[in-house]
């Protein structure tokens, strides 16, 4: 018998035998599964990881499972890098890229710009002309296909792009010129790109195949987006409903999902990479947060942003970037983009000292090391690659938004030395200092352009298409001035006359132009986070010098009775969208209580009603807010020094006619001006600094009794609130626990 027939035969044989043992039915051989569920289900190659890369990279950890003897072993799981180095060696295999030693010193935590560790390894590497950095960056292939599936699932909750496109709109119609974050044609540039971005790049490169600038650009686009959402109402909406996914779905909910995953693209990409786009994104993170009332979240993302683009060498002039080559084009291109990174890292500045100041928090920035380079002030060119930098003439150009941040820039100089003088304490050895900061704050706003002065302003700029801003921006300029007289002397109102005379008109004020500010304003704006913070302040200040000093201040009582109530009509009125306005409605009412009860103490009861008003409603906000204030006036032809719309440049301080001599503050304690017992037992000298915003957030500031009745008529009847939260007995809150305030 030949081969082929013994063949043959065993195969018949091997047929008869398998139809014997199964029925008639050939039984195929049954192969081990070594893949997980989810990747045999999908038809995808495994890396037996536990979950494995493709599960993490869908949020299917809990789904990744291996048939019963294909689990991989714990040895398997935990096996050293050596080892799978000398398996790979064997077998044959390619190995990863070699991990440099720049790539290392990154990873540690070395900055990648400056005369750092980093720097000095880079420049060994590339002696011989050889740039292995890049390379090197690149991660290992599983790691690299989990990066690229997670951030397509990320970048696809945007929207399309009829959406994007009426929101793009929405953000630089309302929120741009405020801070002036991102330049219109390069974002609208961008977006172009993205939108021609091939689908065969992210569905195979990833997001390693985009330039960096390319590839951060959907964190920004998100906060972009998530900005713009938050000025619709909720009313019913024909076009922006459908970006809703689920029932009762507010704008806010879907903000809130756009600004974190806008986040959680940063945080995928992580710092390795970081350019402008990702210190814009970050800013743009923490503007949202500050709109929507988190503000410790916004102070935080704030100091990252300043991290990022100090790593990247925003703040020194010697590591600004080089243009791409010599030609003229990409000279001038690169002059303007070092001109927007200044501009961030400048708005980025403004920030951190104000948020510090208002909150009593300690800055990121170490204005020791001396100040950045301001951007220079040109007008907006319509090609970069063709206009040079050149600063605008005063005369001939309308002002910029660049224009208004260096402003801002300036006007927070005098909370910067505020930071410095907090070490001395609210009883240093002389005011010599304080008296300084005074009048650099005085200074800095004479100094200020005539069309972003409040006091006769020059407005041949303010029906110019591309300054719309500019009349807005008056008001706004003068809140921050006069913060600036509430944090230079709110250290010391308890100590020196001087100090509390200045805070109180720059209190009142301050409360002037936030009522201004009002009346012009939508309801949709009402989440705006300037509403609230000069007005809580400014009130708390002014309130707290007539509960504790009543006689000196008895000719501007009437108009401070009447500013207070206008302000928790305010506060009542843009509670519903603001959060920290919510908050603070009932800390208003009990210092109001004993505010009322202070000033009725030195003398006849005096009739403010006219001058309160109810606002009920969003939609009568503003016509209500046009009533306010009518009464106001009455009384500031008699208030010394004050006069509507007044600023520090029209009136003569009262403070100015006080020597400016070294001041014993112990003096001012033994003084009858004091409206307190005798046997209050507080230790002024040593009274924690008030920061009233900080403790409404750090420190749960409430009152008690939340059921007051908000009319003016109640205040007599009402029972003395008392203020509970996580504040020390030597706090401010503390202080007015203590004090009932009666008839002298």
């Amino acid at each position: 018998m030949d081969i082929d027939d013994r063949r043959s035969l065993s195969s018949n044989e091997a047929t008869r035998d398998g139809e014997s043992r199964d029925g008639g039915r050939v039984r195929k051989r049954k192969r081990l599964v070594i893949s997980c569920s989810e990747c045999h289900r999908r038809k995808q190659k495994c890396d037996r990881g536990l979950p494995c890369a493709n599960c993490k990279s869908r949020n299917k950890e809990s789904a990744c499972h291996y048939e019963a003897g294909a689990a991989p072993s714990e040895k398997e799981r935990r096996k050293s890098p050596l080892e799978t180095e000398d398996q790979d060696r064997r077998g044959g295999q390619t190995l990863p890229p070699f991990e440099s030693l720049s790539t290392a010193a990154a990873n540690w935590g070395y900055s990648q710009a400056g005369g750092s560790t980093l720097g000095f390894l880079k420049k060994i590497e590339t002696v011989n002309g050889e740039t292995g950095f890049s390379a090197a960056s690149m991660p290992p292939a599983d790691d690299e296909f989990a990066v690229r599936e997670r951030y397509k699932s990320l970048i696809r909750q945007l929207p399309a792009k009829s959406y994007i496109q009426r929101l793009v709109d929405v953000y630089f119609n309302e929120f741009n010129d405020t801070y002036f974050a991102l330049d219109e044609d390069v974002f609208r540039a961008q977006l172009t790109d993205w939108n021609n971005l091939p689908f065969t790049v992210l569905s195979s490169a990833g997001p390693q195949g985009l330039s960096p600038d390319l590839r951060v650009f959907p964190a920004l686009l998100f906060q972009v987006l998530a900005m713009a959402l938050l000025v619709l109402t909720d009313e019913p909406h024909e076009f922006y409903d459908h970006l809703k996914y689920a029932g009762n779905m507010t704008f806010e909910d879907l903000a809130a999902d756009y600004s974190d995953s806008g986040v959680g693209t940063l945080t995928l990409l992580g710092k390795r990479q970081i350019t402008l786009t990702t210190v814009q994104a970050g800013f743009l993170r923490a503007n949202y947060l500050k709109y929507t009332g988190k503000v410790t979240e916004s102070w935080h993302s704030i100091s990252t942003s300043i991290k990022d683009a100090q790593e990247i060498g925003m703040h020194r002039d010697s590591l600004d970037p080089r243009p791409a080559s010599n030609a003229l084009e990409d000279v001038l291109e690169n002059q303007w983009l070092i001109q927007r990174r200044r501009r961030m890292y400048m708005t980025l500045l403004v920030w951190d000292v104000h948020c510090g100041v208002v909150l009593g928090r300690p800055g990121t920035i170490d204005w020791r090391s001396g100040p950045p380079t301001l951007p220079v002030d040109a007008p907006m060119p319509k090609d970069r690659r063709q206009t040079p930098v050149v600063i605008r003439d005063e005369e001939r150009d309308p002002p910029t938004p660049v224009t208004m941040q260096i402003a801002l820039y300036h006007l927070i100089q005098p909370l910067v030395k505020v930071q410095e003088l907090e070490q001395d304490g609210p009883c240093p050895k002389s005011y010599d200092k304080v008296d300084r900061v005074h009048e650099m704050t005085m200074r800095i706003y004479e100094e200020m352009p005539p069309y972003l002065r409040l006091d006769n302003p020059d407005t041949r700029w303010d029906n110019h298409p591309a300054c719309k801003w500019v009349p807005a921006a008056r008001n706004f300029t003068a809140q921050i001035h006069y913060f600036d007289f509430i944090a230079v002397h709110r250290p010391y109102v308890f100590h020196r006359k001087r100090s509390r005379i200045e805070a109180l008109h720059a209190s009142m004020r301050m409360l002037d132009c936030h009522l201004e500010t009002f009346r012009g304003l939508d309801p949709k704006t009402y989440r705006n986070f300037l509403l609230f913070f000069g007005s809580f302040d400014a009130v708390v200040m002014m309130a707290s010098i007539f509960i504790f000093f009543p006689r000196e201040h008895i000719d501007l009582a009437p108009k401070a009775l009447v500013e207070f109530q206008e302000t928790q009509a305010r506060f009542e009125a843009i509670g519903e969208r603001n959060k920290l306005a919510k908050a603070a409605r009932g800390v208003l009412q009990a210092i109001y209580v004993k505010f009322k009860k202070a000033i009725e103490g030195q003398g006849p009861p005096m009739s403010v009603s006219s001058g309160h008003s109810t606002i009920d409603s969003p939609d009568s906000g503003r016509d209500s807010a046009c009533t306010m204030g009518t009464s106001v006036d009455m009384h500031l032809s008699n208030a010394p020094g004050l006069t509507p719309g007044s600023s520090s440049s029209q009136y003569t301080s009262p403070a100015s006619t006080i020597p400016r001599k070294m001041e014993d503050p112990s003096q001012y304690l033994a003084q009858p001006e004091w409206g307190m017992a005798g046997n209050l037992n507080f230790d002024f000298n040593n009274m924690a600094p008030l920061f009233p915003m900080g403790d409404i957030i750090y420190n749960d500031l409430t009152s008690m009794d939340n059921s007051m009745n908000w009319g003016v008529g109640a205040a007599a009847a009402a029972p003395v609130p008392a203020f509970e939260g996580d504040f020390g007995g030597d706090s401010f809150w503390s202080l007015m626990n203590q004090y009932n305030p009666g008839p002298m």
